[in-house]
Parts: C-alpha cells; sequence; structure tokens
C-alpha cells in the first residue's frame, strides 16, 4: 500500500479528458455507465481512498457537482462494466434515481459499501494522501 501511494505522489495531480470522453486521473478512468451512474475504473494498483478522489474529482470538474454536493457507491469493488478491467467501483451524486440507500456510512475508507457517501470536497481531500 505505501508503494502506491509513493506512486501517486510521482505522477501528475492533473485528471485529463482523454479524445475517447474519459476522465483520467492517476490510473484510474470514469466512464459513465448511465445517466446517474459512474463507474471508476484501477488501470493498475487500487485503493479506496484513491477511489473516492477520483469519484469526487469526477462529481466535480465533470458533473460541476458543488463541494457540499454527496457522492455515493452504488456498487463497491467488481468487474467493470465500461471496460474489460477486473477492478471498478460504482459512484452517483443521486441515489434515489440510482435505485439506492444511501447508508449511515463506514469509517473504513477501503469498505466502499453501496450507500456510502462522502461530501464531493471530502472525496477529493483523498488526492492529497
Amino acid at each position: 500500500m505505501k508503494i502506491f501511494f509513493a506512486l501517486l505522489a510521482t505522477t501528475s495531480l492533473t485528471p485529463t479528458v482523454s479524445s475517447s470522453g474519459t476522465f483520467d486521473r492517476d490510473g484510474y478512468s470514469v466512464n459513465k455507465v448511465n445517466g446517474a451512474v459512474y463507474e471508476a475504473v484501477a488501470e493498475e494498483k487500487f485503493s479506496g481512498e484513491a477511489f473516492w478522489c477520483v469519484a469526487g474529482s469526477f462529481a466535480q470538474i465533470d458533473l460541476k457537482a458543488s463541494p457540499n454536493a454527496k457522492v455515493y457507491v452504488v456498487r463497491g469493488f467488481g468487474p467493470s462494466e465500461t471496460t474489460d478491467r477486473r477492478s471498478a467501483v460504482q459512484f452517483t451524486l443521486d441515489p434515489k434515481t440510482a435505485g439506492i440507500t444511501p447508508s449511515e456510512g463506514s469509517a473504513d475508507l477501503n469498505e466502499l459499501s453501496v450507500g456510502e457517501h462522502l461530501p464531493v470536497d471530502v472525496a477529493r481531500s483523498h488526492c492529497e494522501q
């Protein structure tokens, strides 16, 4: 895990939008699953903090969500629906439309259980970890 964060520290923290329209950041890409759900896909190594970072960044930069808006987990770790990758997590800003019930939350950022949520600015703060 320490090696992963050391690698993150040496990579660019600037998100980009590729020519295919996907959002890319630090070895992660984000693809829309449908109108309410988006999927953060890990290219190689991954952690819950990094998934929250990418989900919050995409919400604020691409979806223009306010820093106080909440990002919700729609589906925890699993295979990607939008790529051939094995490690992906799905998020939403609209739990009702996505068909999930918000949970009380968890102290473990790596759990990524359905319904867990963080404000966009808190999710993005994990980019600095």
